[in-house]
């Protein structure tokens, strides 16, 4: 984890060079982040991504249960396919880590629970100006991992929904090949499936509730040549 957070700094560190060798209007452009070899629509390319997880919780008030945030991380990789100069689509997949705490532990003591999600968000992005652009799209999640006080778990033996659908929205800066943004991910598949049995090890009482996760990104990210 300290070494993942590490990396992260780096890159956030790293950005500010990155804009300032990337002028706008130039031969990468905010448009043209592909080196220099220009598409029709200017709006075309690939590249990695990664960033900062602020996650909560949403939903029926449940007792037991802390809404409070968690901080971890998300990376992985984008394509985007433009139409014109405004609009394009961007399809991306991330390894996002989130989490919560609950009193599930002896004496109704809390402990700590981390997931981890594959995520696939497809938005539209369109520009508002050369340099920011707003993305909106839905996202489906799959998770894949979850653990408690750093103990994996069985995700169907522990109650567990496996499968999360909502929407994104947010923000986006680029200058040449660079990109930082900030976005919003409202989750609208439960955390938990219902009826879970008095035998799972995650609280019973979460089985019937309404509750999601809520999720706050804020990434870099650095685009390559088509």
């Amino acid at each position: 984890m300290k070494k993942t957070l590490l990396i992260i700094l780096l890159a956030i560190a790293s950005a500010p060079a990155v804009f300032a060798q990337a002028a706008p209007g130039g031969a990468t452009s905010s448009k043209d982040y592909t080196g220099g070899r220009t598409t029709d629509s200017r709006n075309t390319g690939f590249g990695v991504k990664g960033g900062y997880n602020l996650n909560g919780l949403r939903g029926d008030d449940i007792s037991g249960i802390n809404r409070n945030s968690h901080s971890d991380f998300h990376a992985g990789v984008y394509g985007q396919f433009g139409f014109n100069d405004f609009s394009s689509v961007q399809v991306e997949l991330l390894y996002s880590r989130l989490g919560f705490a609950a009193n599930t532990g002896a004496g109704n003591v809390q402990q700590t629970y981390r997931t981890t999600y594959l995520q696939l968000p497809i938005m539209y992005v369109g520009n508002f100006t050369d340099n920011i652009s707003f993305h909106v799209g839905p996202q489906a999640s799959l998770l894949i991992n979850a653990t408690k006080e750093g103990e994996s778990l069985g995700l169907a033996d522990n109650g567990f929904n496996t499968f999360d659908f909502g929407g994104v929205g947010g923000l986006e800066a680029r200058v040449g090949p660079a990109r930082i943004g900030a976005r919003y991910n409202l989750s609208l598949g439960k955390l938990f499936e219902d009826n879970i049995s008095a035998g799972k090890a995650v609280n019973p009482a979460f089985g019937n509730a309404k509750i999601y996760n809520n999720l706050l990104q804020v990434y870099v990210g650095i685009g390559f040549t088509q």
